[in-house]
């Protein structure tokens, strides 16, 4: 009769190999399933945003902080927690919205990601947020109304 005092050990191998394999792409389909939600999400705030007549810095602001759970690391102020937590980052966000210029901005939030992602405003029609990362690609559209000219100053009379 054959010996069987692995057949144990290997059966153990193969089985986490399996769960491994298998818990790892569950974790990137969530990661990719985040990023397209946010996605979807900044192009929503970018239509609303060009809907009240905000220009192209003021849509591209709203798209980045939108899509932060998945810009990767925080590049400004320093990315350590310690130093930096929660609390100042959200009012760093606040503080990121009211800059009037991309260097204003860059100086007060920065993330990876940000540079990776493009925005598009568009002319009153679809709004188009892409977000690119080390992992996927994907695109969130969405579209609003633009009724700005009725009541910015200026327009629709």
């Amino acid at each position: 009769m054959p010996s069987r005092a692995g057949q144990a050990a290997v059966e153990t191998v193969l089985a986490v190999l399996i769960v491994t394999s298998v818990f790892l792409v569950l974790f990137r389909l969530s990661h990719l399933l985040t990023g397209k939600i946010l996605a979807e999400h900044a192009a929503m705030r970018v239509a609303r945003a060009r809907a009240v007549g905000f220009n192209d810095f003021m849509c591209r602001k709203a798209a980045r902080l939108c899509v932060i759970p998945v810009a990767g690391k925080r590049l400004w102020p320093d990315g350590d927690s310690d130093k930096f937590g929660i609390a100042e980052e959200r009012a760093k966000m606040r503080t990121y919205l009211e800059s009037p210029d991309e260097a204003r901005a860059h100086g007060l939030l920065e993330y990876e990601g940000w540079n990776k992602m493009s925005v598009d405003p568009g002319d009153g029609g679809q709004s188009v947020v892409t977000l690119n990362t080390e992992w996927f690609k994907v695109e969130g559209k969405a579209g609003v109304e633009g009724n700005s000219s009725y009541y910015m100053e200026g327009g629709g009379n």
